[in-house]
């Protein structure tokens, strides 16, 4: 069941790739994204092999490795979360777009300002979880004394993508071999995530997503592998941050689906009781999140204003997905005159395209816009509040934005590149070493089952590269999943081929 399920993710993988490259976006040269994607695989396992080579000579000078890297993980975290806090602040951004309503209005409710206009809320109400986050977050910056709560927001939005390092580092620990090493060269892989450092400025579904996922699983594994209070608290705290991000951003629950896959398929039930109390705080906290949101004034307007769910499912299915190339389907929703016709609308365009899921061309120009694009923003850098030369590296009208897409696409690339070498290893049964399980968690699987998920349903959806953003800490456990069973295969047949030349030379003597 695992290799096929590694077979087809292979082969999609490859797909993807191939189409990238011969059509990337942001005017990029196909031969320079191919190279570029080479360098960086090449400075990726640079960076691995330097990390062993430490070790190595650390080890040789017996010093005690796990307390120099618990040390030099805090230090670590300490110098990220500060450089990140202050490249967020030089690169702030008037808020525009959805996300500019969303600010402004949590903006007024935490101030204690009337909201005149609730028309946006009634028409997307996607974003009122959202809403309800941002507000909450931004009283309570209000209430520590913050005049302008943005900075204490901002503040917490850094720590949860701090956070989001610490868990990789903990969850690569529980994965497999390579100890210390593999740990730190995840860190180190997440760290060089351009989207994150130009993005983490803005607080839109995508950021305020970003980490719960994650920072669930592994609060999971952490408790279902203590025996004390401490194992509760845990659970009960992945399920309220795992309900907090899939309220925020649905695509969060794609890693929970992988995750009950996942279980099904090593057979735990003997972990009922956990997964119970997770289910039960995430439905809870999903649960309180929907009922704040049916109580602003925007609940008026909805049956007039409201778009179902069926159109973005209908969008993503004509042309190439993107707004701009079914501007006239949009049209008509606007002019609709409730949800019901705007519903009747979608499913009529669902039944007439629902095909083009199976058509080449549509499937190749979508799969171009969202993976094309390693910038992967979510929120517009078009109004700044002080230009910067960061700014101008960042902005898709900046000076230096085109070497900054060369730089961050070529990234991307790499990593789908070591994804695709991790998985076709494992299709062929190399890899299983790695698969170490933590509880009855195996890990590996979940974090490819994962991916696989999420692009999967980005074919499905309506076609946007920002929705690939808050799911970069899986992207990046399955990189270095990747590269690490590639070290792994070559040690082994480094290994067996020194075993045999020994075994030869034996028998040669005899």
């Amino acid at each position: 069941m695992k290799r096929a399920f590694y077979g087809v993710f292979s082969i999609s993988l490859i797909a993807i790739l191939i189409t990238v490259i011969f059509k990337p976006q942001n005017n990029l040269i196909p031969a320079r994204m191919f190279l570029y994607m080479l360098v960086w695989v090449l400075i990726l396992c640079g960076i691995r092999w330097g990390i062993w080579m430490l070790e190595k000579f650390l080890k040789d000078r017996r010093v005690d490795l796990g307390k120099l890297s618990r040390r030099g993980l805090i230090l670590y975290v300490v110098v990220y979360g500060i450089s990140l806090y202050v490249v967020s602040l030089i690169l702030r951004s008037y808020p525009v777009t959805d996300y500019g309503s969303v600010y402004e209005t949590a903006y007024q409710l935490a101030m204690g300002q009337t909201v005149d206009d609730w028309n946006y809320f009634s028409m997307w109400t996607n974003n009122l979880s959202p809403l309800t986050i941002l507000t909450f977050c931004m009283k309570l910056g209000v209430f520590l004394g913050f005049s302008d709560p943005y900075y204490f927001v901002l503040a917490i939005n850094v720590l949860q993508v701090t956070l989001v390092l610490v868990c990789i580092f903990y969850l690569m620990g529980k994965i497999g071999l390579g100890g210390a090493v593999t740990q730190w060269f995840a860190v180190f892989v997440y760290t060089l995530w351009t989207p994150i450092w130009a993005c983490t400025n803005a607080f839109y579904s995508d950021q305020l997503s970003f980490g719960g996922s994650i920072i669930a699983v592994a609060l999971l594994v952490y408790g279902c592998g203590v025996q004390s209070r401490r194992k509760w608290g845990a659970i009960i705290g992945a399920g309220l941050i795992w309900g907090v991000a899939i309220a925020a951003k649905a695509t969060s629950a794609i890693a929970l689906v992988a995750l009950i896959v996942t279980l099904i398929l090593v057979n735990s039930a003997r972990r009922w009781k956990e997964l119970l109390t997770l289910g039960v705080v995430m439905v809870l906290t999903v649960g309180s999140l929907s009922a704040i949101s049916n109580s602003y004034p925007s609940k008026a307007e909805e049956y007039r204003l409201k778009f179902p769910t069926e159109y973005w499912i209908a969008l993503g299915l004509m042309e190439d997905g993107t707004y701009g190339a079914n501007a006239d389907f949009i049209k008509e929703c606007y002019l609709s005159k409730n949800v019901d016709e705007r519903r009747e609308l979608c499913l009529q365009k669902i039944r007439e395209n629902w095909k083009n899921l199976f058509q080449g061309e549509h499937l190749v120009d979508k799969v171009s816009v969202i993976f094309g694009d390693g910038s992967i923003s979510p929120t517009s850098h078009i109004y700044p509040y002080q230009e910067s030369l960061l700014w101008h590296w960042v902005y898709w009208e900046g000076d230096y934005f085109w070497k900054y897409a060369c730089l961050s696409t070529g990234f991307f690339y790499a990593v789908l590149l070591l994804m695709i070498v991790g998985a076709v290893l494992r299709t062929f049964g190399h890899g299983s070493s790695l698969e170490v399980k933590s509880g009855e968690f195996c890990l590996t699987f979940m974090i490819y089952l994962t991916v696989f998920g999420t692009f999967l349903f980005l074919m499905l959806w309506e076609t946007q590269n920002k929705q690939l953003y808050n799911q970069i800490p899986w992207m990046t456990l399955a990189a270095v999943c990747g590269l690490e069973s590639v070290w792994d295969y070559v040690i082994m047949r480094v290994s067996k081929g020194r075993f045999a030349h020994v075994g030869q030379g034996s028998t040669t003597v005899e």
